[in-house]
């Protein structure tokens, strides 16, 4: 070192300088090395869910499926509240009666509050316009709604006009109704189908190619059995143009598109094609042993080979 110094000329202090930078520099070098040494690097915890297909999950699947054929995206708690349906006059109609049709307490204030003001309803349609009942509520309780007669009073004088204006419920006469042909406005003449069921009607009779068979309707999401027994008896199957999937030929994707068919099933059927050639007959079909006689009752009119 002295003559490394000596070479480039430091003085004393300089080689002092020179000294302590030089430590530094390995100090600096050195720490992190040692660190690191000494650390042991923290065990990461870490789990595996395995996760099976089993017919509880295919079941799910097929429900799940058959919600996506209707509009319903909303999450409103009174869907998990039992509801039934009365034939009932909103005018001074008890709060427990409202609850029963599917209303919560901040709704029925509402519309207690306007009684308390005054305001009746002479006609169903004046049940839509309070507030706190949304188009929904109104669709889906509009069939229930019968208004008893009476004298409607002039707003000056608190007298009767004269001509006293009676509102009745209207009564239509429903023509059969041909559920391959009829379009939205042909289901919302069914007592207890409006807009929004009409549509799901026509969307699920889309998806499934056709109907062949009236009770098909019943399972359209919405439709309870109360209203299918009361419009079953309009419903006919007038000419049934099925559109039918080739199952020789049609892809696992368009086959999972059926209401009827779960992806589960669909790539059953794909693959078993794959490894042992096109279908001959439906016999061929069960020889898949995971498909039931259940599966085959209901797709049977949707495939030809």
């Amino acid at each position: 070192m002295k003559r490394f110094f000596a070479y480039f000329g430091f003085t004393k202090a300089e080689r002092r300088g020179f000294s302590v930078l030089v430590l530094l520099v390995f100090i600096i070098g050195i720490v992190p090395v040692i660190y690191g040494y000494f650390k042991t690097a923290p065990a990461i915890e870490h789990s595996v869910t395995y996760f099976s297909s089993s017919d509880e999950d295919d079941k799910k699947e097929d429900e799940n499926k058959l919600r996506t054929f209707s509009s319903r995206t909303d999450k409103d708690p009174r869907n998990t509240r039992d509801i039934s349906y009365f034939y009932f006059d909103p005018n001074g109609m008890s709060k427990e009666d409202w609850q029963r049709l599917g209303f919560s307490d901040k709704q029925i204030a509402v519309i207690k509050n306007y009684e308390a003001k005054g305001g009746k309803f002479y006609k169903k349609e004046d049940v839509a316009k309070i507030y706190s009942i949304s188009e929904k509520d109104y669709e889906r309780i509009a069939p229930y709604i019968v208004i008893e007669s009476y004298k409607r009073k002039s707003p000056e004088n608190n007298l009767d006009t004269k001509e006293d204006k009676v509102y009745k419920p209207k009564q239509i006469a429903v023509q059969s109704v041909d559920i391959n042909a009829a379009d939205t406005s042909a289901f919302k003449q069914l007592r207890g189908i409006g807009s929004v069921l009409s549509a799901r009607v026509v969307k699920y009779r889309d998806a499934l190619g056709g109907f062949h068979d009236i009770s098909q309707v019943g399972e359209v999401y919405g439709i309870t059995q109360e209203v299918y027994e009361q419009i079953a008896p309009l419903l006919v199957v007038g000419r049934p143009n099925i559109k039918r999937l080739r199952v020789n030929t049609v892809t696992k994707e368009e086959l999972t598109r059926h209401p009827y068919i779960s992806k589960k099933q669909a790539s059953l059927i794909v693959n078993y094609r794959s490894q042992h050639g096109s279908f001959a007959s439906l016999d061929d079909l069960r020889k898949i042993p995971v498909l039931d006689d259940d599966f085959f009752r209901k797709i049977e009119p949707y495939i030809e080979f």
